[in-house]
């Protein structure tokens, strides 16, 4: 669950089915764009905007819902990116989650089950996303409030591998 809901937070703030995690990201991270009044908080007004602008990036055709090639493109270009600025960072590669994982956040959030996302239930799955990071329900969400993301730490250097 947590995978899925750093993706899509990571991409732009959208449900966190792509990623909550990816709120405390490096510089002004995920979660200081989201705060656009620059209060501390991400307030649900705030949150809705963010995962507004991220169902729109998704849907790259512009047919008003998202598919899974359109997700898998998304997907894959953030991964990218997040490569390549690891690899900037340290010089270390990442690895590409399998292809089995993907199609979960689908199953989650397409409520009719017809392949498609549309705004209606990219919005309901945020919004229910929003309520369970809330964990004081004051209506906002605190740095503290989300999620900690696990990175994998690669073994040390001359370590035996993992049994």
């Amino acid at each position: 669950m947590r995978k899925t809901i750093a993706l899509v937070m990571s991409a732009g703030l959208g449900l966190a089915a792509l990623a909550g995690a990816a709120l405390a990201d490096k510089g002004q991270g995920m979660f200081g764009r989201a705060d656009t009044n620059g209060d501390g908080f991400v307030s649900k007004d705030e949150f809705a905007a963010g995962r507004n602008a991220m169902f729109t990036k998704l849907d790259a055709n512009s047919d008003g819902s998202v598919d899974q090639a359109e997700l898998d493109k998304a997907r894959e270009a953030w991964h990218q990116r997040k490569s390549q600025q690891t690899q900037a960072d340290s010089g270390a590669q990442t690895e590409t989650p399998k292809k089995e994982h993907h199609g979960r956040f689908m199953a989650r959030i397409d409520t009719n089950s017809d392949g498609k996302v549309t705004t209606q239930e990219f919005g309901a799955a945020g919004d229910k996303m929003f309520t369970k990071f809330d964990a004081n329900g004051d209506g906002k969400l605190a740095q503290d409030e989300m999620p900690k993301r696990k990175h994998k730490q690669a073994p040390a250097e001359g370590a035996a591998p993992a049994q």
